[in-house]
């Protein structure tokens, strides 16, 4: 195994800057690995070497001169399918897009990440749509984790995930509507932040959806942060610039003591926390209580059940992109994606627009409840893993198991994901959620947790066990 996968991004810039590595072996090493590994994994669906060896050698140049562009330049990055990037295919996970032309223009995130010089190696497989939080896809099969070849990475990230884990990279731009950056970070053990909605640009403009960074270290995830919250006026909902210089010590803004923090277990429906993910949860809290904070359980938000109103919303975006195709790529979707989505043919438009003043209510209603607390710690699913050719645990509502993530797109908060326990050798996941706007403590309180969590994560840089292999 090629030590330049074990290294940090920190060790890569020190080679970088000392002559001892280039920006082109980080490349190599990245490029074998894929070669070595993705072939279990079907993590990487596209790799533009040309493209990215013209990256790495410019960013060499740079780094001779000693005048690199930022903390990313000469660094193997990956994008998410659905990250316009020029060069490489959008498919969008889904077989009905197959054959679409590559992109010819760079969304915000991979704008801001060539700017820095980041060298982007491929794209990362999603399911159909990115409405499912699983790494199953009628275009590119089933995505593997790396921890365990018979389960899955999570989604719809799902690609990044899985890659990231076994050393493919050092970071990775996801999207998140539902999770889809932290729940993968939770199955494969890494990093990932949820920003408050608008502070990393994206297209198309959305209130409830966000780019996302990822990667196998809190310091790996806040360096990609720093770089893709760049604004962008492309995006109409784009928030104002912030200062973040990402080689400051973050800690420093965690300001752990005093902190009220709210511990989130029960949400009052759906699927709760197995005893497992619970007991990680549990001792995150334990550590910020040790570390001074003031912590408490918090009561379930909810006595009914609020997911019907949100499932409808998504049925209905899966299926208006499904309308969109002609008969006979209509056929090529995920048919677990197709039968899901029909609910929606059902809904009259008074019931859409019930359906997302019942999810409005919702939203304030967890907004009010977790109001008083200025973080909240609770985990990203409620299990441990799934099967890799699960759409997820309830095939009938296939995000339904996302109720931990799903309720803090709604309100805008940023919320991170960190692995904070394993069990059976695989890892749990805890999810940090601070206020609006205040990413920068959530990165700083998740990386002083990943300080204070006893263990580093065993990277899976040889996929563990065996799968046989499942049609989709």
């Amino acid at each position: 195994m090629d030590p330049l996968l074990s290294m940090s991004s920190s060790q890569l810039r020190t080679g970088f800057a000392s002559g001892a590595l280039t920006p082109l072996d980080a490349l190599d090493a990245t490029l074998a690995q894929i070669d070595a590994v993705n072939g279990d994994l079907k993590a990487i669906v596209a790799v533009d070497r040309e493209r990215a060896t013209r990256a790495a050698e410019a960013a060499g140049r740079r780094w001779a001169a000693g005048r690199p562009s930022s903390v990313l330049d000469g660094i193997p990055v990956t994008v998410k399918d659905s990250v316009r990037t020029v060069g490489l295919p959008w498919r969008h996970g889904t077989a009905a897009n197959d054959g679409l032309p590559d992109c010819d223009g760079d969304s915000p995130p991979a704008a801001r990440l060539k700017e820095a010089g980041a060298v982007i190696v491929g794209k990362t497989a999603m399911p159909d749509f990115g409405m499912l939080a699983s790494g199953v896809s009628s275009l590119y099969g089933i995505t593997r984790n790396p921890w365990d070849l018979k389960t899955s990475p999570g989604g719809s990230s799902a690609g990044a995930g899985a890659s990231l884990a076994a050393g493919i990279g050092w970071g990775s731009v996801g999207s998140d509507i539902a999770g889809s950056v932290r729940l993968p970070a939770g199955h494969c053990g890494l990093v990932a932040l949820k920003p408050t909605q608008g502070r990393i640009p994206h297209l198309p403009s959305s209130t409830v959806r966000s780019a996302g960074p990822i990667a196998r270290t809190v310091a790996e995830a806040a360096e990609l942060y720093s770089v893709i919250a760049g604004f962008d006026a492309r995006d109409e909902l784009a928030l104002p610039p912030e200062a973040f210089d990402p080689g400051d010590d973050l800690r420093a803004r965690a300001e752990i003591r005093g902190a009220r923090v709210g511990v989130l277990l029960d949400m009052g429906y759906g699927y709760r926390a197995v005893d497992e993910v619970a007991d990680v949860v549990r001792r995150a809290a334990e550590t910020l209580a040790a570390g001074g904070a003031s912590v408490e359980q918090v009561p379930p938000p909810f006595e009914e059940d609020p997911y019907p109103a949100l499932d409808a919303l998504f049925q209905v975006r899966a299926r208006t992109e499904w309308e969109a195709f002609g008969e006979r790529d209509r056929r090529r979707v995920l048919p677990q994606l197709v039968a899901w989505s029909e609910g929606a043919n059902r809904l009259s438009a008074t019931d859409l627009e019930r359906a997302v003043g019942a999810v409005g209510r919702s939203r304030d209603r967890i907004a009010r409840h977790l109001a008083g607390y200025d973080l909240v710690l609770a985990p990203v699913i409620p299990v441990v893993s799934f099967p890799a050719e699960s759409v997820g645990l309830e095939p009938e509502r296939p995000l339904a198991h996302s109720g931990y993530t799903c309720w803090f797109n709604q309100t805008g908060q940023p919320a991170a994901a960190l692995c904070f326990g394993m069990s059976g050798g695989r890892p749990v996941g805890v999810q940090v959620v601070g206020r609006r706007f205040a990413d920068q403590r959530v990165l700083a309180v998740t990386r002083w947790l990943e300080e204070h969590r006893g263990f580093e994560p065993d990277w899976p840089l040889v996929p563990r066990g065996t799968a046989v292999p499942v049609a989709v």
